[in-house]
């Protein structure tokens, strides 16, 4: 994947720690992950201080060789979160089509104990009980920042806090994510 530069802090680095900004039709800024919107495109950190320093100057305006529009960085912010969010999702939907997602504490317990290869996710709002049977039996897991409630939303008919991915590729993808969604509640 080709390096990007932050516009902010000027920061080179993989794509895939960048998110996208373009001028929407509605003369707004609209935010991505990759490059799927047509346009002059301008990339920055999932930093809030480089989000801040954008918004500040007029960084973004010269970068997108456009004036006229207003966005601030507690807006910004927001719209990325929420890309944020949609993104891992869509990860963990698609995980569940392909077969590599494990539901359920009792499965995911089974799970790690069989296989090598991939890693436990639990909901933020995970027991204090479950969580320590989790670290009994797992190295390393990473808490999802999602509810109980929303995982059963979007992944099954029920509330549920433990899962297990079973792909490698899709676990680095989603705790990339995951890092990138931390510290843009972080700053």
């Amino acid at each position: 994947m080709p390096d990007r530069t932050c516009i902010a802090c000027r920061n080179k680095g993989n794509a895939n720690n960048f998110f996208r900004m373009v001028i929407g039709p509605e003369r707004n800024i609209v935010c991505e992950l990759g490059r799927k919107l047509p346009g002059r495109g301008a990339h920055c950190c999932f930093d809030m201080n480089c989000i801040s320093k954008l918004v500040s100057s007029n960084r973004l305006e010269i970068a997108l060789k456009r004036r006229n529009f207003r966005i601030g960085s507690d807006e910004l912010s927001r719209n990325v979160k929420m890309l944020l969010r949609r993104n891992l999702k869509g990860m963990l939907i698609a995980s569940k089509a392909k077969g590599v997602l494990t539901l359920g504490k009792e499965e995911v317990f089974k799970k790690i104990k069989l296989s090598k290869m991939g890693k436990p996710f639990v909901s933020k709002d995970i027991s204090p009980r479950i969580l320590m049977s989790l670290k009994r039996m797992s190295e390393e897991f990473h808490i999802l920042p999602f509810s109980m409630n929303e995982l059963g939303e979007f992944l099954s008919r029920k509330p549920f806090g433990v899962l297990f991915i079973s792909e490698p590729l899709l676990v680095d993808s989603i705790c990339l994510r995951m890092m990138h969604e931390r510290a843009m509640s972080n700053g």
